[in-house]
């Protein structure tokens, strides 16, 4: 499929219903191979590294864009990990995404090692974003990673607490690899953001 921006006629009424997942073989690699042997082999500190430099290259990315770019969406061949319902996003609706999930994480990883009950709860469809026409889309993003690593730096307990609160698709998650998942989780959209701006220099 060829990346390409907006038309008269919306792309998005032909992709699958938000939440409806990955194709099952991507979904079974990521489950029980990829992301357990990424864990394995990442500390938290590193783990927090790729997360800021995946940041890093997300909001210069972002902020190459003039306004109007950043608000045009663009239909993408999806990276692995990007589910159907998400290949029809702007530069900024990712930007909007990553702060909605990355604020999540960042405040189940504080609860779970301080013992606390979890107040937030991992839902892929929830998650999607609205398509928020905020001007200052880029600066709340860099003010995010700023907050992200403030929580996960300085605001956790125990960094080897082994009390897990679930993900739909990877299940049972201690905060060690909800940190490792929040560092992937910046990768795959940074590949996102790529392929939009691709496909709005294309066009």
């Amino acid at each position: 499929m060829t990346d390409k921006p907006d038309s008269n006629a919306s792309p998005q009424a032909n992709l699958a219903a938000p939440g409806a997942g990955l194709p099952r073989l991507q979904a079974f690699a990521l489950r029980h191979v990829l992301f357990p042997a990424f864990c394995r082999m990442t500390s938290w500190d590193k783990a927090l590294g790729l997360f800021l430099q995946e940041g890093e290259r997300v909001a210069a990315a972002a902020q190459s864009l003039a306004p109007e770019a950043l608000q045009t969406r663009v239909l993408i061949r999806a990276p692995m990990g990007i589910e159907d319902s998400s290949r029809y996003w702007s530069a900024a609706m990712v930007l909007e995404h990553l702060i909605e999930v990355g604020s999540r994480i960042s405040t189940g990883v504080v609860e779970l090692t301080q013992g606390q009950a979890i107040s937030v709860k991992a839902d892929i469809a929830a998650v999607k974003p609205q398509g928020s026409k905020d001007s200052d889309i880029v600066s709340a993003y860099r003010a995010f990673l700023e907050s992200y690593t403030d929580k996960v730096t300085h605001r956790v307990g125990d960094r080897a607490a082994r009390h897990t609160a679930p993900h739909p698709w990877f299940g049972a998650l201690t905060p060690q690899r909800w940190v490792c998942l929040g560092a992937i989780h910046q990768q795959i959209h940074r590949r996102q953001m790529e392929r939009i701006i691709a496909g709005l220099r294309t066009a």
